[in-house]
């Protein structure tokens, strides 16, 4: 697919892209509002006490144990709109379009083809399971929001020099520590950051630090009032979160889902009782102990765990049509994985043809450097889809490539013809 100059958004296209999501996936949560379980009705339940009391508490004392980015978040629209899960949903729809603007926008930015943006925003807005998650109040949606908006406006500073660049990369960097907020997966990416800017970018040894400084810096001024807060009300430096350690001692435990026991001589953090800041030291204490008394085991079954984060698709299904025990269940499962693989196979397409072809490969690396990243993050934390989810609109972005470069590719042979 041949580059030219950089194609304006044509909001022709656009404007009925978010009616249509928005209408399709408003629709969908009035079909589907299922009881919130398990880590989601957490969510939810804190939401209204931040609302309402203003105070984000747990077992009788603050707590940082789930991050306060999401929770905090909803709970802005419960102190408006009211202690109603379904406003969680609907807060949901709309997050879920601003990723199917930011993957027309990234894609379009890249790859410079209105079609690639085109295809791409609307894969991601049929794919199954994006549409289901929307019933679900997990802090995916604006995770996903706040890292596409981070890598938009990063791959945008790239190609610009002077003053430009330095106030999207503070954009950027500002993005990602909200993100961090909601999600603390994102901590050490500036590191990869630098080894873009130095080997992909080919910048200057001090230019290229200078713009992982930048992002770095404006990253911590986004977390900052979380790490401040934490402080204040749980009195230890608690960056984001304390549920670090338990993830990590739950990945030495099992690859692909949710571990634990009350035996003491299985659990040792049980010994932690309800200080789950020591809780947090123990997990990480055990937890290293145990990858570095087994590496081969760790790696192989760091192998079994990224299996696990991309075999299917079904953890929407699971908490939408399995918690209502609805019969449809199994078919529905069997729908989402199936066009799940379409999915990521179209993308394969399109992440060879970028690559080998060499076409914008420079911009494209880096939304795929973030799914490398967070691929490895996963050889020591249990995985399954859910984790993969804020993946998918770069996933999405490759697809819309490889697509468009079939169809241009298709059309030049029938020209020659």
């Amino acid at each position: 697919m041949e580059v030219s100059e950089r194609p304006e958004v044509s909001k022709r296209f656009l404007l009925p892209l978010v009616l249509v999501n928005l209408v399709l996936r408003g629709l969908w949560i009035g079909y589907m509002h299922p009881p919130q379980k398990a880590d989601f009705e957490w969510y939810f339940t804190h939401a209204v006490q931040l609302a309402e009391q203003n105070m984000y508490v747990w077992n009788g004392h603050a707590t940082a144990y789930w991050p306060i980015g999401w929770p905090f978040f909803l709970s802005l629209f419960i102190r408006v709109f009211g202690p109603h899960m379904m406003v969680g949903l609907f807060v949901n729809a709309v997050l879920s379009t601003v990723i199917v603007v930011l993957v027309y926008l990234l894609t379009l930015y890249v790859f410079q083809s209105r079609l690639a943006a085109a295809i791409a925003s609307v894969a991601y807005t049929v794919l199954p399971s994006q549409i289901l998650w929307n019933s679900i109040l997990g802090s995916e949606e604006l995770f996903t929001v706040l890292l596409m908006l981070s890598t938009y406006l990063y791959v945008r500073s790239t190609s610009v020099s002077h003053k430009g660049w330095l106030r999207l990369t503070i954009l950027s960097g500002l993005a990602i520590g909200f993100a961090s907020d909601v999600r603390p997966i994102a901590l050490l990416f500036p590191v990869v950051v630098l080894l873009y800017e130095w080997v992909i970018q080919g910048r200057r040894w001090m230019e290229g630090f200078w713009r992982t400084v930048t992002y770095g810096v404006s990253m911590v001024v986004g977390i900052l009032p979380v790490t401040i807060r934490n402080i204040l009300s749980l009195h230890h430096f608690v960056l984001v979160s304390t549920n670090g350690g338990v993830n990590l001692w739950q990945g030495t435990k099992t690859d692909g889902g949710y571990y634990w026991s009350w035996l003491p001589w299985q659990n040792p953090l049980l010994a932690a009782g309800n200080n789950e800041i020591k809780e947090d030291q123990i997990g990480k204490q055990v937890a290293v102990q145990h990858i570095l008394a087994h590496p081969k085991s760790t790696l192989y079954h760091g192998f079994l765990k990224i299996v696990s984060l991309y075999k299917d698709d079904v953890n929407s299904v699971w908490y939408t049509f399995r918690i209502v025990n609805n019969a449809l269940t199994p078919t529905v499962n069997m729908i989402c994985t199936s066009a799940y693989w379409l999915f990521m196979l179209l993308a394969i397409v399109g992440l060879v043809v970028c690559f080998t072809r060499r076409i914008a490969w420079k911009l494209a690396l880096f939304p795929v450097l973030w799914i490398v990243y967070n691929t490895l993050l996963f050889l020591f934390f249990p995985a399954w889809d859910r984790f993969r989810y804020p993946m998918m609109p770069m996933f999405a972005m490759f697809l819309g490539f490889g697509i468009a470069w079939m169809v241009q590719r298709r059309r030049s042979k029938g020209a020659e013809a």
